[in-house]
């Protein structure tokens, strides 16, 4: 099969069981494939329920529903109803999708999760968990207690009835093994000795599959959905590499776990691993930004970020959890990412993003450094990656003047600064400050999120424009040397963000009377 250029996950829960009002019909059982028709999505990602209890008529795992004559919770009512009238229609959720996939030429994988922490008897257990109860689960304190632990045989045997299902009978165009749901798969003290007992499943997995696609006469391709970063995978016993390598899986994505999009991510050791061995790597972007303009990443933000990941050697992006219905942002968004070619000279922003991870607490991204304190006689360092072929387009004289912006944190005007890029000294001359006393970054941060930078304060924005000549593909230095801070302003001031608008010759529209700004915040 070929690989696809854009991926994108709906997890038939948030984005469509539950958001149909009952009874369901055929037309709003298609809707996963019809959104995104005419988009660059070339391959659908769909859900198969919460995790262990399914949304389609299985005859080898629970579905949801089963058992259950009364519902306290609205969404799974709604859900439960969903199956019920996708039923009485002869179908369901998985089965509609699939066809309708097949009747417009969209690719269809669905998404099987690998693990679950329902406790025993819960409405969201599985099966195989109701009848054999703990034996089969891993069983350590906390969230891994009613995880399955896939040094059972019987774990394998029932992840592999599904498989089987799924590849037979429901005849997908492949399938996605998703190892993120939940982050346990062994007990913690055997982790890394039974590393080889996952490489087992996972080519037990692929055996299943050739075995069906052989019989069927078809290829089927499988998918992984792991953590980004290698030392996460090994350190719950995925060993990704073995995987690909063996031929196990024919391609793998890169889930970040980080909250913010980084555009500049500097993450290659997948896209390697992966075309080393004739796969293909795809990557998993986290849903925010911080930023004043916007909370969540803007076509510019996607666009630098697909040309730093096909920089990097990935073949595309894995999008899902957009905001729904979709608008033209959304649109514009799965147009674009399925061609970083053919974007490569529109413009685009590289902006630096603050640490994350709790106020007080060690930060949870190590890779990052902004905020930074101002402190007098020191020199702040940041670089900013460009991934950007500007060679080529200085050739060709497509290249506009960039911007560089600087966002500070209650800056005192009255400080002494002197700002470099790429070693060269920036005029204060040549700048253009702006500032506001209240600003409030945009960003949701739900649940347990936490970033080490303020989502309120006063800001001052320094922009410099750039001439082509000075941007370089790789990392672009910006130095902030403190030679003295005013002694009346005892405040701490810090640098609080960085961004390079790369700048084409592309065709645009004559400018307008307005200036878009952002609106300011009421009484």
């Amino acid at each position: 099969m070929q690989k696809p250029r854009l991926i994108h996950y709906n997890d038939a829960h948030h984005f469509h069981a539950k958001r149909i009002e009952p009874p369901a019909s055929l037309h709003q059982l298609n809707w996963p494939v019809d959104e995104v028709l005419g988009t660059g999505v070339d391959l659908l990602v769909i859900g198969l329920g919460y995790g262990d209890v399914y949304f389609h008529q299985s005859k080898v795992g629970r579905v949801v529903g089963q058992g259950k004559e009364s519902w306290e919770s609205y969404i799974d009512w709604r859900i439960m109803r969903m199956v019920e009238a996708a039923n009485d229609l002869a179908t369901d959720q998985l089965r509609a999708v699939i066809e309708r996939g097949r009747q417009t030429g969209l690719k269809v994988f669905p998404s099987l999760k690998l693990q679950d922490s329902a406790k025993l008897q819960s409405e969201r257990c599985g099966l195989l968990k109701q009848a054999r109860g703990a034996e089969v689960c891993i069983g350590d304190e906390g969230r891994a207690e009613w995880c399955y632990d896939f040094a059972h045989e019987a774990v394998h045997e029932d992840k592999l009835a599904m498989v089987g299902e799924i590849l037979d009978d429901y005849g997908a165009d492949g399938l996605e093994l998703d190892f993120c749901f939940d982050n346990f798969y062994f007990k913690s003290a055997d982790v890394e000795k039974n590393i080889p007992l996952m490489n087992d499943f996972v080519a037990k997995v692929r055996r299943l599959a050739s075995d069906i696609g052989q019989r069927q006469g078809r290829e089927i391709s499988l998918m992984a959905r792991v953590h980004l970063k290698e030392a996460d995978n090994l350190a719950v016993g995925l060993d990704v590499p073995a995987w690909i390598e063996a031929g196990s899986i024919d391609w793998v994505v890169g889930q970040d776990a980080n909250i913010l999009v980084d555009p500049g991510i500097q993450t290659p050791w997948l896209a390697q691993a992966a075309t080393a061995a004739g796969g293909a790597a795809y990557y998993r972007p986290p849903r925010r930004i911080y930023d004043e303009r916007v909370g969540l990443p803007s076509v510019e933000m996607y666009r630098a970020l697909s040309q730093t990941l096909a920089w990097q050697g990935y073949s595309g992006l894995y999008l899902g959890y957009m905001p729904w219905p979709f608008s033209e942002r959304e649109y514009q968004i799965l147009r674009e990412a399925a061609f970083p070619e053919a974007y490569a000279r529109r413009d685009k922003r590289y902006l630096l993003q603050p640490r994350e991870g709790a106020p007080d607490a060690p930060t949870t991204t190590l890779e990052r450094e902004l905020p930074k304190p101002l402190v007098e006689g020191e020199t702040v360092a940041l670089d900013v990656w460009v991934a950007d072929d500007v060679d080529g387009a200085r050739r060709d004289d497509e290249m506009r003047d960039a911007t560089l912006t600087l966002r500070f944190a209650f800056f005192c005007i009255e400080d002494e600064l002197e700002m470099r890029f790429n070693g060269r000294v920036l005029s204060g001359d040549q700048v253009e400050i702006s500032d506001e006393r209240a600003l409030t970054i945009p960003v949701n941060l739900a649940g347990s999120m936490a970033v080490q930078a303020p989502l309120g304060f006063s800001a001052h924005w320094f922009r410099f424009r750039l001439a082509p000549k000075e941007i370089q593909r790789g990392a672009n230095r910006v130095e902030i040397v403190v030679v003295k801070l005013d002694s009346r302003a005892g405040f701490a001031r810090s640098v609080n963000g960085v961004e390079i608008l790369v700048r084409y010759k592309d065709f645009v529209r004559p400018e307008g009377l307005g200036r878009e700004r952002i609106a300011p915040l009421g009484g």
